[in-house]
C-alpha cells in the first residue's frame, strides 16, 4: 500500500509541475526524465495512476488499452455483420481507433510533452466497394 500511495504521489508532483519553460525532452535533466519515465512505468500497471496521464484510464493504461482493443474487435465484427461484408471501410476505422495509437506510456506523456493517443481519430472515412 506505501508504494501504491508513493508512487501515485510522485506521479502527482511530476505532471502537477507546470510545463512553462522547461526545455524539450531531450535537454531536460537526466534525474528529471528518469522520474518521469518511473512514473510512466508505474502508470501502466497501476490502476487510477493512469486516469492523471490519460483520463479516459482508470485501470492502468495497458490495461485500458486492451480493453479499447477488444472491444472495438466486437463492435467491428458487429458492424460487419450487421452491412452484410459490404462496408469494409467503417469496419477498418472501428478497427484502427481500437488498436492504433500508443499502447504504453513514456516519460514524455507524464511530462507532458507529448500527449498519449488512446484512441486516436481514424480520419475521414472513404467508401470502397470489394
Amino acid at each position: 500500500m506505501r508504494i501504491v500511495a508513493s508512487t501515485i504521489v510522485l506521479l502527482a508532483a511530476t505532471i502537477g509541475a507546470p510545463n512553462v519553460g522547461f526545455p524539450a525532452w531531450d535537454d531536460r535533466p537526466a534525474t528529471q526524465r528518469a522520474a518521469a519515465t518511473a512514473a510512466a512505468t508505474a502508470a501502466n500497471v497501476v490502476p487510477i495512476a493512469s486516469a492523471f496521464v490519460a483520463p479516459r484510464c482508470l485501470q492502468g493504461y495497458i490495461l485500458c488499452k486492451l480493453s479499447f482493443a477488444g472491444l472495438s474487435l466486437v463492435a467491428a465484427g458487429e458492424q460487419l455483420f450487421f452491412s452484410g461484408g459490404s462496408d469494409f471501410a467503417q469496419t477498418k476505422a472501428i478497427l484502427h481507433r481500437g488498436f492504433a495509437g500508443d499502447w504504453i506510456l513514456t516519460g514524455e506523456h507524464v511530462a507532458g510533452d507529448a500527449e498519449p493517443q488512446v484512441l486516436p481519430d481514424p480520419g475521414p472515412v472513404t467508401a470502397t466497394t470489394p
